[in-house]
This record gives structure tokens, C-alpha cells and sequence, in this order.
């Protein structure tokens, strides 16, 4: 018996040292396969040989992905087997234990870089963090309850983050002053592979175009703004199209009623010049801007009120003359009260100049008021000019 093991062991070895591929043959009718009779039929001999191979092939499938030779024999392994026989189980055997072997290998390969990839990931996202946060790592610590397959993508994730951040901000850069310049967006070949610098490329592009188009925008919209405040007729400029169009167009109503304002405003400082209603001249052949001179000219209830107040002021003796404070900044306004305050001052004269010839001592106080109220006239004056 220790002959036949020492035989199977030596065939063993012999087997799994050649190429099971080419050893792989089905027998023919001539073969003496268990000595078998003439009665065999080749479907018989293949049936055989299908059995024993397939045998041997799941006991090496499982020793294979083992890595371990031989591990499912045991001492009665090919004793019931003749010769040929247990060459063909051993072909088969060769055969599965080389497959076992791949697919553990496969499995392994597998398993590795799905550790790799899950460390490379979340270094990849950590390293984006670090980098808009300013707090990158110049040395990264490894995580102890990780895989080495892990730590070593988690680096390999980190360093990729932060060279395409730093590669990111260049594309900005380049899209930018691409913006600047044109209206169509070509992507560099060294930013369009990544979606990072892309984006960043787009973003910065896009910056630009954006702050072009708000300078176009503020252009046309003072042109429009000057076209409607000289109450000329609506003319978009060719070149004035989409949003272009609509801010000369928004630009153009924004001078038409600052220009109705303001010519409503002139009608109502002109009410503290004139007496009755009149259009001016420069408004002639401008119905709807005499229509706003005309409703700021009615508009103003004030006149009457600081008519008699200036006057009032003017009669008063030693009163100083004070324009109220909401009149101040109107030109119109405080001209019409000065009129006013002094017309009260030369009926404040005459008053005074009867209570004096009756008490006989009008030339010497006319004279002193007369030079009081120069003085102080020159003083009022000295402070309006200011």
C-alpha cells in the first residue's frame, strides 16, 4: 500500500507540474479503462472520465482558493482508482485547483480596491473641506481602525483633492479673463477632464460674462435715461437687444419721469414768482410737459401763507428777516419773502414816521432808524449771500 501512495504522490506531482489544458483529452474506444469489457460504448468511457474529473476538480477548486495542495486528501485518495483513472481525476483536480486559486486571487484584488476607493473618497471630500477651509494637512495622520488598502487611497484621495483645487483656482482665473474677452466658453483639454476644474473654468466664465453684461446694462440704461429725460421720442439702439433692450427701454422711463418731476418742480417755484399762470416759452410745443408745469404750478398753497408772513415780519419793528426753514433751499422762495419782508419794512416806515412828527421828534428817530435799518439790511443780505 505505501508503494501505491508513493506512486499517487510522484503522479500527483507530475500532474500539477504540466499544463492541464493540453493533458485534458477524452478517451477513446481504444483506452483499457478498468479493463473493461468489449461491451463498453465510448459514451460509457466519457461518462467515466466526466465523473472522476469532475471530482477532482471541486476537491482542487477548494484546496485552490485554500492555497493549500492537497489539503482534501487523505490516505485512501486513489486507492480505489486504477492508474489511468486517477490520472484523469488528478486532471481535473490540476484543473479546479488553479481556478480556485484565480478566484481567490480575483476576490482579494476586488476587496483591495474597494478599500482603496472608499479611503480615497473620503480623503478626496476631506481634502475639498481642508482646502475652502484653509486648514490643509501637510502631514496625514493614518486611521488606526482602517485597512492599510484604506489609509494608503485616503492620502492618495486627499493629495488629488488638494492639487485639484489648487489646479481649480487657475481655471477660474482662466475663465474669467476668457469672459472678459469673448462670448463663447472653450474648455482648456487640461481643465475639461475633471469636473472640478470645469466647473471652476465655467464659473469663472460665467463671473465675467455676468459683470459684461450688468456694464452693458448700466450703459444703455444712462442713454435711455438722457433720450427720455430730453423728452425725445423712444429710439433703441440696433445693438440694444434682450436685457440690453429692456434697461435702455427701463432707462428711458426713469428720464421721463424725473423730467416730469422736475418740470413740475419749476411750476411750482415759478408760482412764487408770478402772480398769475404762465407757460414758458421752451415748453410751447411740449403739451405734456406744460400739462406738469402747469400741476406743479397750482400745486403750490404756499405762496399766499408765506406772502403775508414775510410781510408781517417786515412791518414788525427790529423783527430780523428769517425764511422759514422748509423754504431755505428754494431760490424762488426766499426771493419772493425778501420782496415781501420789505415791502412790510417800507409800511413800517411810513407807520413810524407818523408816530414821530406827532411827538416831534421824528427827524432825529427816523434818522436813527434809518441808519439802523441799513445796517441791518447789510447784515441780511451778507448772510443770504452765504
Amino acid at each position: 500500500m505505501k508503494k501505491k501512495l508513493a506512486v499517487i504522490s510522484t503522479a500527483c506531482l507530475l500532474i500539477l507540474a504540466s499544463d492541464p489544458v493540453s493533458s485534458y483529452a477524452t478517451p477513446d474506444s481504444s483506452s483499457d479503462v478498468l479493463d473493461q469489457p468489449t461491451s463498453v460504448t465510448n459514451e460509457d468511457v466519457k461518462a467515466i472520465f466526466d465523473s472522476l474529473y469532475q471530482e477532482g476538480y471541486s476537491l482542487g477548486e477548494e484546496d485552490g482558493y485554500a492555497e493549500k495542495k492537497f489539503e482534501q486528501f487523505d490516505q485512501t485518495t486513489g486507492l480505489d482508482k486504477s492508474s489511468e483513472e486517477f490520472t484523469w481525476f488528478m486532471m481535473g483536480y490540476t484543473v479546479g485547483y488553479k481556478k480556485g486559486q484565480q478566484q481567490k486571487e480575483e476576490e482579494l484584488k476586488t476587496e483591495h480596491e474597494n478599500e482603496m476607493a472608499a479611503g480615497e473618497e473620503e480623503g478626496y471630500q476631506q481634502g475639498i473641506l481642508d482646502y475652502k477651509h484653509a486648514t490643509i494637512q501637510s502631514e496625514i495622520d493614518p486611521f488606526p481602525s482602517k485597512s492599510s488598502d484604506w489609509n494608503k487611497g485616503y492620502v492618495q484621495g486627499y493629495k488629488k483633492a488638494i492639487s485639484l483645487m489648487d489646479l481649480s483656482v487657475k481655471a477660474k482665473k482662466e475663465g474669467y479673463d476668457q469672459g472678459l474677452e469673448n462670448d463663447s466658453m472653450s474648455v482648456p483639454s487640461m481643465y475639461d477632464d475633471e469636473d472640478v476644474t470645469r466647473q471652476a473654468f465655467t464659473d469663472g466664465f460665467e463671473t465675467a460674462q455676468a459683470e459684461v453684461l450688468n456694464q452693458q446694462k448700466k450703459q444703455f440704461e444712462k442713454q435711455g435715461y438722457v433720450q427720455g429725460y430730453h423728452d425725445l421720442s423712444l429710439e433703441v439702439p440696433a445693438e440694444a437687444e434682450g436685457e440690453l433692450q429692456t434697461a435702455f427701454e427701463q432707462g428711458y422711463e426713469k428720464g421721463q419721469k424725473q423730467k416730469q418731476k422736475d418740470v413740475k418742480a419749476d411750476g411750482y417755484d415759478s408760482a412764487f414768482t408770478y402772480q398769475t399762470y404762465r407757460a414758458p416759452k421752451s415748453l410751447q410745443d411740449k403739451p405734456e410737459l406744460v400739462k406738469w408745469y402747469k400741476a406743479g404750478f397750482y400745486s403750490n398753497k404756499d405762496v399766499k401763507s408765506l406772502q403775508q408772513k414775510a410781510y408781517k415780519d417786515g412791518w414788525k419793528l427790529g423783527k430780523e428777516m428769517s425764511v422759514p426753514k422748509k423754504y431755505k433751499q428754494n431760490k424762488a422762495a426766499v426771493a419772493m419773502y425778501k420782496k415781501y419782508f420789505e415791502q412790510g419794512q417800507k409800511k413800517q416806515d411810513k407807520t413810524v414816521s407818523h408816530i414821530l412828527l406827532g411827538s416831534g421828534i421824528v427827524l432825529t428817530l427816523v434818522a436813527l432808524i434809518t441808519l439802523w435799518r441799513l445796517r441791518r439790511r447789510k447784515y441780511e443780505e451778507t448772510t443770504l449771500d452765504s
